[in-house]
């Protein structure tokens, strides 16, 4: 009999608790079609649910075969060169399920807000059931239920398939009749049966989220890959992208040794494995009570492991025949568990698990991911499915620590329910609703990046997509130079005259970074456009021909052409991050007629700048507005530092451990830096460190342009910020009239610009005293300071800053912080290193924004 999950076991105390915890994962399967023979083992790992369990079959089914994702119809019926199970005398292949929630279909009737749950490697559909769906018996060992009416995994929006996997219960597996004739299959015959489940008889065309513990994770890896088409995304929970196989390293020693534990039993070794014809008490049930224990006693992280008392881990605990000095428990759950599996069919799983490895293929998946791994589990390692992430497009990364460690997956979703990382992806993926939306951004798609980009295409045109459509045109600045123009511009409405939003994005970045701030505001009810600066991003390749200098000025005369002038917008609301938020200053300080209100995300503008920067006995006048149009001049300003060949050097390592806050030490460990881009891992954090590091081997003449651009943008910053030009930008910012929201991270690393100007202190240095001067021209400024968060606000914490952007171009209302509070933030809560980045003495690193 399977072991079903009973809370009242688990509330006895600690010596029932490993048992139940264990069986929670080494066990699974509901309704059936006619077998070859009677199946030695159950259907379903909790018997109570095998009535919700039903079965279908795909006849001509191959297994076995190789999958080459390039040719996917080639292996419709299977992999190419794989045996049907009827070519061996067996029933065809089979796989069970069972489906809840709400289905959704489109015009053809195909469902279309699938959710797929893959069984984990003992399990089945009733298990990962029992476990996430409420009442559940082991919702409680799950932290809570996670699918039902309300849930995370809401039955009343979405429809919830639990499935079972080739190999062991309600699926077609060794041990119905071939035994070890039955053919070797891979993680790719599991995922592709249940596909053709879901096409074939189920109607689903569109699955939103492919997600699992353990097994289940790993097969939702293969989801993604093999069927982008119809996947959205994926949520690999504990899972292993490689376990052995060429390459791998993560966990061979695990199957290895359950694998010699089997083979190991006296019946296994004198019949070859062929032990069908004796009753089950007489099969190799030793050697599978070995394998258990092998798996069972490396499970819970070892100091957990050792705190625990003997009664409860002689349960475990495995000797050939019984010995009175272990108790009169020792042994009694592996008894169990070989009364319910059978050692052919585990070792069918142990060599599938051992033979895999999908890291080659992980640049090439597509929907959008997020790996999420217990911290410190022993089977499959976290720096492994680290790694993984960091191969995906726009793969996100979350994991947690926990005492029972592997075991804890189960528990994963509700233990990072609040985790920035894992919550922005369930937004992103549509499985956690917003709120406020009024119409919905169809135009939107996941932003991503070719990680391996070909250098004789556009970077920015063929090697990205953008989170909307981008448009492109042609418009002048006052001198009469003609820029190309990239944009995105999205409205779902229907009102002639929708307030508008103009994301203008920061040095370095691109338009499409802001999409998640774009489709939140497009949703509730604005228009919202987003140009790229001339020569950056997708403003870059329409421009490789002309002059590769422009001011501030020169950006803002181009927008307005292009905003006015061309779309027709006469009025807006401007938002600016970084470089961004010094032009909107700037722009509604030019045509304050056009300006509806500001919002500043980290702005530059708020200091002014020497005019010369003194290296040694030289004097560079790198902030003298004279040498804006003139190259020569330029270079000799700036090239005694270096800044742009450092651009154009950086590694990709370098450039990932910079934009997290790290650095190396002499002996190459990674170490914590003051300065970085991201305090969180956010989709649109890895969008653009994707960007930057596929840019190293993309388009030469466009990468050049980027990096000359980045270092050029910092004249742009600090020229119109000369502290002795009586007109500088910094001296009329009084001036301005439109309403403004100024928003920092207290952990803010590039304000103020301390190595050129010597100022420290982001409150009294930069905020106060602008919120001081606006005051006293009768523009107090709404400010509001974010904990824990860096430069890039709208990464780090992408909901709430949505938010308040929004809120404040709605209502005008923002929770505002006294000076008291910003001063007590910044230099009271925040990391001093991080909020006051160390001077160079040869580098303007402040001006890194």
């Amino acid at each position: 009999m399977t072991e079903v999950f009973d809370m009242k076991r688990l509330r006895r105390g600690p010596r029932r608790t490993i048992g139940w915890l264990l069986s929670a994962l080494l066990t699974a399967s509901p309704i059936v079609t006619a077998h070859a023979q009677a199946s030695i083992t159950e259907r379903s790992a909790v018997p109570e649910l095998d009535a919700l369990k039903q079965t279908y079959e795909v006849p001509g089914f191959r297994i076995g075969g190789r999958y080459d994702l390039d040719d996917p119809d080639a292996w419709k019926d299977g992999g190419v060169g794989g045996t049907t199970l009827e070519s061996l005398g067996a029933a065809p292949a089979r796989t069970a399920y069972i489906a809840v929630g709400t289905p959704e279909r489109n015009a053809e009737g195909e469902i279309i807000n699938a959710i797929v749950i893959n069984a984990f490697f003992s399990g089945d559909a009733t298990s990962m059931y029992s476990n996430w769906y409420a009442g559940g018996a082991g919702n409680a060992f799950s932290g809570g239920a996670l699918v039902g009416p309300g849930l995370l995994f809401d039955t009343d929006r979405f429809y919830v398939i639990f499935v079972d996997a080739l190999g062991l219960w309600g699926a077609s597996k060794p041990s119905d009749g071939l035994a070890r004739r039955f053919p070797m299959y891979s993680y790719y015959d599991m995922v592709h049966l249940n596909y053709r489940l879901l096409r074939e008889h189920l109607g689903v065309a569109r699955v939103v989220l492919s997600t699992g513990v353990s097994m289940g994770g790993t097969q939702a890896y293969y989801w993604g890959l093999m069927y982008p088409e119809i996947v959205e995304a994926v949520l690999p929970i504990g899972g292993a992208s490689a376990t052995d196989g060429e390459g791998g390293s993560v966990a061979a020693w695990t199957f290895q040794l359950a694998k010699a534990a089997l083979e190991s039993d006296p019946v296994w070794r004198e019949t070859n494995a062929d032990y069908y014809h004796l009753p089950k008490a007489e099969h190799p049930n030793k050697g599978v009570e070995f394998h258990w224990s092998n798996l069972s006693l490396t499970g819970f992280d070892l100091s957990h492991r050792q705190s625990l008392g003997w009664d409860e881990v002689s349960t475990e605990v495995f000797t050939w025949s019984q010995d009175p000095r272990l108790g009169p428990d020792a042994g009694t759950r592996l008894q169990r568990l070989a009364a319910q599996f059978d050692a052919v069919d585990l070792w069918y799983r142990d060599t599938v698990g051992e033979r895999h490895n999908l890291d080659a293929l992980l640049p090439k998946m597509q929907p959008r991911t997020l790996v999420v791994h217990v911290e410190n589990d022993l089977w499959l390692k976290a720096s492994e499915a680290r790694k993984a992430s960091e191969l995906i497009p726009g793969g996100l990364y979350a994991d947690f620590p926990s005492p029972i460690a592997h075991y804890a997956v189960f528990k994963a979703p509700n233990v990072l329910a609040d985790d920035l990382t894992f919550s922005s992806f369930m937004r992103s993926a549509g499985i956690t609703a917003d709120e406020g939306v009024v119409c919905e951004a169809s135009n939107y798609r996941r932003p991503r990046v070719n990680r391996q980009p070909d250098p004789e295409r556009s970077f920015w045109l063929d090697e990205m997509v953008m989170p909307f459509p981008v448009k492109f045109a042609k418009v002048a600045d006052r001198r009469g130079v003609e820029w190309e123009i990239g944009y995105m511009d999205e409205y779902c409405g229907n009102e002639p005259n929708p307030p508008t939003l103009v994301i203008v994005h920061g040095k370095g970045a691109f338009g499409g970074h802001y999409g998640h701030l774009m489709r939140f505001a497009v949703e509730r009810g604005f228009r919202v456009i987003v140009p790229d600066m001339p020569l950056a991003g997708v403003s870059g390749p329409g421009n490789l021909d002309r002059p590769q200098t422009r001011t501030l000025d020169d950006v803002r005369d181009a927008f307005h052409a292009l905003i006015v002038g061309e779309l027709g917008v006469e009025n807006a609301w401007y938002y600016g991050h970084s470089l961004g938020g010094q032009t909107v200053l700037g722009y509604a300080l030019r045509y304050p007629e056009a300006v509806r209100g500001l919002i500043l995300e980290g702005p530059a503008g708020l200091e002014e700048y020497p005019k010369h920067f003194q290296l040694g006995e030289q004097s560079l006048p790198m902030c003298d507005i004279a040498i804006a149009y003139d190259l020569d001049q330029w270079h000799a300003a700036y090239d005694p530092l270096g800044l742009v060949q450092v651009e154009l050097d950086r590694t990709p390592e370098n450039v990932r451990d910079f934009f997290y806050f790290k650095t190396r030490d002499e002996a190459g460990n990674a170490v914590p830096s003051p300065l970085g881009y991201f305090v969180n891992d956010t989709e649109y954090a890895r969008l653009h460190t994707d960007q930057r590091i596929a840019m190293i081997s993309g388009n030469p003449r466009e990468f050049e342009q980027w990096a000359f651009l980045f270092i050029y943008d910092l004249f742009t910053i600090c020229a119109e910020n000369n502290i002795e030009d009586e007109q500088s930008l910094y001296k009329r910012l009084p001036d301005i009239e439109a309403p403004i929201f100024l928003a920092f991270g207290a952990r803010e690393p590039f304000i103020p610009s301390t190595s050129l100007n010597g100022l420290t202190d982001l409150a009294r240095d930069i905020i106060i005293p602008f919120r001081e001067r606006m005051a006293a021209a009768g523009n107090a400024p709404t400010i509001k300071l974010y904990p824990d968060v860096g430069h890039f606000i709208h990464t780090d914490v992408p909901l709430e800053f949505a938010r308040d952007v929004v809120g404040f171009m709605q209502t005008g209302q923002v929770d505002a912080m006294t000076p008291a509070v910003i001063d007590a933030l910044i230099n009271g809560a925040a990391p001093p290193a991080a909020a006051t980045p160390a001077a160079t003495s040869d580098q303007p690193a402040g001006l890194a924004k």
